[in-house]
């Protein structure tokens, strides 16, 4: 699999995710579950539950599932969300974690290794320790108060979250797929940094400025302010 930055990544994903028009959603925190089923299902004894990685897809990524039936995969400061379907009776896995893994998988395992067969694909997987990811960033963030807080736009798929504390949020509309970064804003132009492995840093600039509604223009691109 080609390998780009995790900023373009997330952009074409965001692009598939959210062909629908849905300007009215709100920016939910990455930490919520973006699960699909409204029923919650303990998933804690199954042999599938916790992070792996798997060398054919990339050695940067991490995927976990866990006890409610979420998945998702991981690398650097940046989140694919997903679910997974249990079918007991079968062995069958119906897994949905966009752009990686989204068919019905036959699961085998065997100790600490799984392997994850479907009608296309097979994919092997081992057991894995999730690492802490520290985003390398100036220590002398500067952060505009007028940035802050969380902006979406009509004619773009990404949205934003600005902290005070210079921390940000990069998600699409249904924060299927995020991108955590810090911020730091000198004039005119805001710069992101994130990391897009366990070692590897990243950082993305962008021009802004406000117009006489208070709306953000980022790149040529008008935002409003949408926190709640």
């Amino acid at each position: 699999m080609k390998k780009t930055t995790i900023l373009i990544v997330c952009t074409l994903l965001l692009l598939i995710l959210c062909a629908c028009d849905n300007n009215n959603a709100t920016i939910n925190s990455p930490t919520e579950s973006n699960s699909t089923s409204d029923e919650v299902i303990n998933y804690s004894d199954d042999k599938i539950i916790g992070t792996w990685i798997c060398d054919d897809i990339s050695k940067d990524f991490y995927f976990v599932f866990d006890e409610n039936g979420d998945a998702y995969a991981k690398w650097g400061t940046s989140t694919i969300y997903g679910y997974f379907d249990y079918y007991d009776e079968e062995n069958i896995y119906d897994i949905d974690v966009p752009n990686f893994l989204y068919n019905e998988y036959t699961a085998q395992f065997d100790g600490d290794k799984m392997t994850l067969t479907s009608d296309e694909s097979s994919y092997e997987f081992e057991k894995a320790t999730m690492p802490e990811i520290t985003i390398k960033a100036p220590d002398n963030l500067s952060v505009d108060d007028k940035i802050i807080g969380d902006w979406q736009s009509a004619d773009s798929y990404e949205c934003y979250r600005f902290n005070q504390d210079g921390t940000a949020v990069i998600t699409d509309l249904y924060s299927y797929a995020t991108v955590d970064c810090k911020f730091s804003c000198d004039k005119g132009v805001v710069t992101f940094y994130y990391m897009s492995s366990e070692t590897k840093d990243g950082s993305r600039e962008a021009k802004y400025s406000f117009d006489e509604h208070g709306k953000l223009i980022m790149d040529d691109i008008k935002y409003e302010n949408v926190t709640g």
